[in-house]
């Protein structure tokens, strides 16, 4: 069966990470998410590829090439101008309409690969002319609700129902088996809901394949913390630990929990490593560091001394200085942080339990943060100078420049200098 991976979205609430670097070329636990996503679909029994691409998609092509290196084919689909979903699908339709079958799946849909067979079996045991893989969700106003009978046949699909007129709490996931009839039921509306209805009242049987374990689909920048989890407690927790020969560890490294350490990386004595950790090729640990759970180092990463860093992504090039502390956060490729940065990742003042205290700019709208924590996102090649805080849930573009001393309470836009006004006032004692 022939897959099609939806790959040309900007992924604009990822911003600033996604403003030069593709949504499915961000780095997840030393991987862009998109090579994690063919490594499902690869344990799966699938290995003929069509990825819808768009924006800046030399990136995705230079990478993957034809699959030759990741033993699978790749061909490419451009997607002119990016729109939606259903757009997408619409530009592969010359691809698969002799298809007698085809698979689509996004590139931001993380998973455990069983998800990608049981989909392909309830399927095949229904004779069905449509499938669907649904998941549990805890806010169904945020998805598209499948209503389905007690033989899991779907009746319709419901985007975003406003709270409590959900049908159920089974969300359309990343994984759908159709028939090339697909493509003239979208053609009608355009809207993919829509066009499974369509089927349904064509007299079609469209069924669902329930999941009711973990998953991960990439919308928000907190989402990449999540999937990072998610990753690396799957391969670490699954595999056990890998440390390379040509890596240099003291042997006052203390080392807790599975940890990937890759070839060249060097990490100094007092240091500690309390896994599921990643850290990438040639990173460079510091004297008395934490390195804490659910954390991915990047490549040629310079951590130094006295850092801790907590379930956080330091994407490749990076420094941080010593005595810093990163938590929850996710900071961009070729930023430098210099000595005493700490980033806040709980609010000021707590709200009650049950209600999110952290918001985050994301387009338009402030959005809460569905965790107790989350810290701070920054953009590629930003300097933060000494002794910078940063409040939770702020974000700073890339290519800053922030002065030493400056708390950041507000988003900081890409491409600007910021210091904060401090005068000294100096009186007589009395």
């Amino acid at each position: 069966m022939k897959t099609l991976i939806l790959a040309g979205g900007e992924g604009r609430r990822l911003r600033p990470l996604t403003q030069n670097c593709p949504k499915p070329m961000l780095m997840i636990a030393g991987k862009p998410m998109l090579e994690h996503v063919i490594d499902n679909l690869k344990t799966a029994g699938q290995s003929d590829f069509y990825i819808v691409v768009g924006y800046l998609q030399d990136q995705i092509k230079e990478y993957f090439g034809t699959g030759y290196d990741f033993n699978c084919r790749i061909e490419y689909i451009p997607q002119e101008k990016p729109e939606n979903i259903e757009a997408a699908i619409l530009c592969a339709a010359s691809h698969f309409d002799k298809e007698e079958e085809f698979m689509i799946t996004h590139a931001d849909f993380f998973a455990d690969p069983a998800i990608i067979q049981r989909c392909i079996e309830t399927h095949e045991s229904n004779n069905a002319d449509a499938t669907v893989s649904v998941t549990l969700v805890e806010n169904p106003s945020l998805y598209g609700i499948v209503k389905m009978d007690a033989e899991a046949k779907i009746e319709c699909i419901i985007e975003k129902p406003k709270q409590g007129t959900q049908p159920s709490n089974f969300a359309a996931s990343g994984v759908y088996i159709f028939k090339p009839e697909i493509f003239n039921a979208l053609a009608e509306k355009k809207e993919l809901d829509h066009a499974i209805l369509s089927i349904i009242k064509r007299g079609g049987s469209v069924y669902s394949s329930v999941w009711e374990k973990d998953w991960v689909e990439i919308r928000y920048p907190w989402d990449l913390l999540k999937a990072n989890s998610f990753v690396l407690n799957k391969t670490l927790l699954k595999n056990g630990s890998f440390i390379a020969n040509s890596a240099e560890i003291s042997p006052e490294v203390t080392i807790t929990g599975p940890v990937y350490i890759s070839e060249d990386v060097i990490i100094k004595s007092g240091a500690a490593i309390n896994g599921p950790v990643y850290i990438g090729p040639n990173a460079f640990i510091g004297t008395n560091s934490l390195i804490r759970l659910n954390s991915s180092i990047g490549e040629n990463v310079t951590i130094g001394y006295g850092v801790e860093i907590r379930n956080s992504i330091i994407f490749s090039e990076t420094e941080i200085g010593r005595i810093s502390f990163i938590g929850d956060s996710i900071v961009g490729q070729g930023v430098e942080v210099r000595a005493g940065i700490q980033t806040s990742n709980l609010p000021i003042f707590k709200k009650s339990k049950g209600e999110n205290a952290i918001l985050v700019k994301v387009g338009d709208e402030h959005l809460p943060v569905p965790f107790e924590k989350f810290g701070t996102l920054i953009g590629n090649n930003t300097l933060l100078c000494n002794n910078v805080s940063i409040l939770a849930g702020k974000t700073i573009g890339n290519n800053c420049v922030i002065l030493p001393n400056t708390t950041i309470d507000i988003d900081i836009p890409p491409h600007k200098l910021v210091s904060s006004n401090i005068s000294l006032e100096i009186s007589d004692l009395k």
